[in-house]
């Protein structure tokens, strides 16, 4: 058992927050700009121009015409001059060998016409055959938002752990009526270890799942009627296509990035209801097991104030002797939650697991519980009485 951060009293609490449409909106255009600017940053760093290369086996091509494409191409935002070329390749030897293909943006120019030129095949693509490497400023933007990413990570989560402020606030009372008492069914015998179940506290439902899903679907349809309708063979046809094919596999690219997913990794927070009996887990914050021996009862409760719930799981020792045997659980004892904002009371004589529950990973405790230990399950709802107060 760790007492990495339990005994200091001031374990994260339950908590649910208002979360404004539109400054979800606001990131969500946030990120589409942003990666917009690091493709067309990348794009742009990858037509710069450098050495010529000196190999005696290259490609050589001849521009034959050339159009200004934009605003979108495979090179991101902006407008590019991509050539039609006549290219011979160096295998061909005294062959009258010539291939038609297209230049990458902004390697040639309607100055390059009817000039020879050395090129190298990019994909299906051809450039010209510079010894050039991918400039600083054109993946430091990747390079930065990666490394931002992290640091807001690191700084969300010592924010949340962080010492809070010594001074009162004022507790919302709560009206709670019995869904589930604690009942005298018996537990099963014999469970095998695979009736454990594990779940991670902010797993997605499937309703959140496909909502996710149907918006990034959305923004697929409309990509790909911009493609179907734009010229054939042109480069916004083959960007708009591009990003339409990878909306439509949204959901699968989807189904790896879920909490549920991700909580397989050991580094992720984890509640497991097992024949033999709870399991908290969070990496370098809180670890604990609890046997059901010295539990009386597992409270689910579930408070709901208008379009916000806060799904708690609670403890309860079974004798005295509990908190002088498990004296690092000291900072789970009767801590209270908050939603949107304001306080609500603590788990009178009880633990509190210091997370709130989605409804999918709640649902999944719920089932774990009535298969193993359903003389130890109850369950409650509750909604604050005073609404107004903050």
């Amino acid at each position: 058992m760790s007492d990495v951060l339990l005994s200091t009293g001031y374990e994260a609490v339950p908590t649910v927050t208002r979360r404004s449409p539109w400054k979800a909106a606001g990131a969500t255009i946030g990120v589409f700009l942003y990666v917009l600017i690091c493709w067309t940053l990348i794009g742009r760093g990858m037509a710069v121009d450098g050495e010529e290369g000196t190999s005696k086996f290259v490609d050589m091509a001849t521009a034959t015409a050339c159009e200004e494409i934009g605003p979108l191409s495979i090179a991101g935002l902006g407008y590019y001059w991509i050539c039609d070329i006549e290219v011979r390749p160096y295998s061909s030897f005294s062959e009258q060998k010539v291939l038609t293909a297209r230049s990458f943006p902004d390697e040639l120019t309607p100055a390059d016409i009817g000039k020879p030129v050395r090129v190298k095949e990019f994909g299906r693509y051809y450039a010209r055959d510079f010894k050039s490497e991918v400039p600083w400023w054109s993946i430091a933007p990747v390079i930065g938002g990666f490394v931002g990413l992290g640091l807001l990570a690191y700084r969300r989560q010592t924010k949340r752990f962080r010492k809070p402020v010594a001074e009162p606030r004022v507790v919302t009372p709560l009206s709670l009526s019995s869904v589930r008492p604690l009942g005298s069914v018996a537990a099963p015998v014999g469970l095998p270890a695979t009736a454990s179940r594990t779940v991670t506290p902010n797993d997605w439902s499937s309703a959140k799942f496909w909502r996710i899903c149907g918006l990034l679907l959305a923004a697929a349809v409309v990509a790909g009627v911009v493609g179907l309708t734009a010229s054939r063979g042109t480069e916004l046809r083959e960007a708009t296509l591009t990003i339409a094919a990878i909306g439509l596999l949204a959901p699968g690219l989807l189904w790896f990035c879920t909490p549920g997913r991700l909580g397989k990794a050991t580094w992720r927070t984890t509640f497991t209801v097992s024949p033999e009996g709870i399991r908290w887990f969070r990496r370098h914050k809180a670890t604990f097991e609890v046997s059901w021996g010295d539990i009386r009862e597992l409270r689910l409760t579930t408070v709901t104030d208008g379009n916000h719930t806060l799904r708690m799981i609670d403890f309860f020792p079974a004798d005295e002797g509990f908190a002088k045997r498990h004296r690092a659980l000291k900072g789970l004892w009767e801590i209270g939650a908050t939603l949107d904002g304001r306080s609500l009371p603590p788990a009178v004589n009880g633990y509190r697991v210091p997370e709130a529950f989605s409804d999918a990973a709640f649902a999944e405790v719920r089932a774990a519980m009535l298969t193993i230990r359903p003389d130890r399950l109850s369950e409650y709802r509750g909604t604050p009485q005073n609404t107004g107060t903050a």
